[in-house]
């Protein structure tokens, strides 16, 4: 569990079950999967060597651990999010939904063992999380504890059809709420959310009127048109012949402080954009001293996730709430961060909306797939419930690992102690060079422009 310190420990195994474990008790579902679920869930098993592909979040309970809180916590929290509770089954056609009613499902503990090593244990519950959060099976999300004398370690792994990031991030502030409300004997009332399902049936009758005159078909067109069909690579060459047999590396770097972030976020909006777009505007700056082939290019070229929460009941509900679009901006090598920032705050404001229509409904109507090269995500976490106390509680998200020849994402966080990227690029020395020094120049960037705000500005 790469970027992710474990502390030894008792660990124990938390799995979801069915209370009644005869087929009936999951009812037949007429609402579809969203399409990012269904190519995920039928890809999958069809991979030569599948990767894994969960999301796990790792937070602090205080105090002994009361496993019957613990246990209460976890199904209020599995009955409160319906896509915990949902299960796609391939049956040759497509994906076949079946989903258990709130109070139908139970949590058993299994001792695993004792760990006086802290690498040990976590590779034992990376393992678990290998094997264990995956499509399509149910639960494709397990719950792990490790015990330590004054706190217990919770961690949480999820297949990304369950999950998105947001999702993470929010399940350290309300399974901690639930079970220190069940710890002192009370019930704790959140506030409603929307289901998952319900919004995966609306996305995809949506996506269902959409054409190939859409406009974000159109955009989607001439995006894949300048870049000769294929998507954009990332600024330094990382493929190499044997990355295709070997898991991807991960990686974690700072790139600000808060003060520094708090800074930077004024200094973007004065040159007229957001954090993001300044961001971007940092990369694209950086990416020209990648070499001549960034030079040429005149611009800077990415795919963005973002998120489709647009409804208030989808704030805050457990899912997978992303849509892709593609990104583009001039670049030069004599653009200053101003302008940067204020060509890149026009890209993402007409990408944006782009990612409302799902990109497998974009295949289908381009007849070409949508491979991503290189991703750029940006999420701003202080919002979220719980976030101030992230540091006390020793709250972290990790990625599992990938096996791919030329996919390099950066996930680029800010959080209230920071901003921070998480990479993922092939295992190799060119990739792990290339993507090292790209971080390093963009926080050099950074630094550059907040070291000379008059001009930059």
């Amino acid at each position: 569990m790469a970027g992710l310190s474990v502390r030894p420990g008792t660990l124990t195994v938390w799995r979801p079950v069915a209370v009644d474990e005869h087929p009936a008790s999951w009812r037949a579902d007429a609402r579809p999967a969203s399409h990012a679920q269904e190519a995920h869930v039928t890809q999958w098993p069809a991979a030569p060597r599948p990767s894994p592909s969960w999301i796990a979040t790792a937070f602090e309970l205080p105090g002994p651990l009361s496993t019957e809180a613990l246990e209460t916590a976890l199904l209020l929290w599995i009955d409160r999010h319906e896509s915990l509770r949902s299960h796609l089954v391939p049956d040759g056609t497509g994906l076949r939904r079946t989903t258990l009613a709130p109070g139908a499902a139970a949590v058993r503990g299994s001792v695993v063992g004792t760990y006086l090593s802290g690498d040990a244990l976590a590779h034992r519950i990376e393992e678990l999380f290998d094997r264990e959060a995956v499509p399509p099976g149910w639960p494709s999300y397990l719950f792990a504890t490790v015990t330590h004398p004054e706190a217990t370690t919770l961690y949480l792994g999820c297949d990304h059809s369950n999950v998105d990031g947001y999702s993470m991030a929010l399940a350290a502030y309300e399974i901690r709420r639930l079970y220190e409300a069940a710890l002192h004997g009370m019930r704790l009332e959140l506030a409603e959310v929307g289901s998952f399902p319900d919004f995966a049936a609306r996305e995809r009758q949506a996506a269902e009127l959409v054409g190939g005159d859409h406009e974000t078909v159109v955009r989607w067109r001439a995006f894949m048109e300048a870049t000769g069909g294929r998507m954009p690579d990332f600024p330094a060459p990382v493929e190499a012949d044997e990355a295709g047999s070997a898991p991807q590396h991960n990686g974690l770097e700072w790139l600000l402080d808060a003060d520094e972030a708090a800074a930077f976020g004024a200094l973007c909006r004065r040159a007229g954009g957001s954090f993001c777009a300044g961001l971007l505007a940092c990369l694209a700056m950086a990416a020209d001293v990648q070499g001549e082939v960034a030079r040429r290019r005149g611009s800077f070229s990415t795919l963005m996730p973002f998120h489709t929460r647009n409804q208030a009941q989808w704030t805050w509900s457990v899912g997978w709430y992303v849509g892709l679009a593609p990104l583009r901006f001039a670049a030069r090598a004599e653009d200053g961060f101003a302008a940067l920032t204020g060509r890149a705050m026009a890209a993402l404001q007409e990408a944006r909306p782009m990612a409302e229509v799902p990109v497998a409904r974009v295949t289908e109507l381009l007849g070409a797939p949508v491979e991503p090269r290189f991703v750029v995500s940006y999420m701003d976490f202080r919002h979220v419930p719980g976030a101030r106390q992230w540091t006390d509680w020793k709250a972290a998200m990790v990625r599992s690992h990938r096996i791919h020849p030329h996919e390099v994402y950066l996930w680029i966080n800010r959080t209230h102690e920071g901003a921070y990227v998480s990479f993922r690029h092939p295992r190799t020395e060119q990739a792990e060079k290339a993507v090292l020094r790209y971080v390093e120049d963009v926080r050099r960037t950074m630094a550059d422009v907040l070291g000379g705000q008059e001009a930059a500005a």
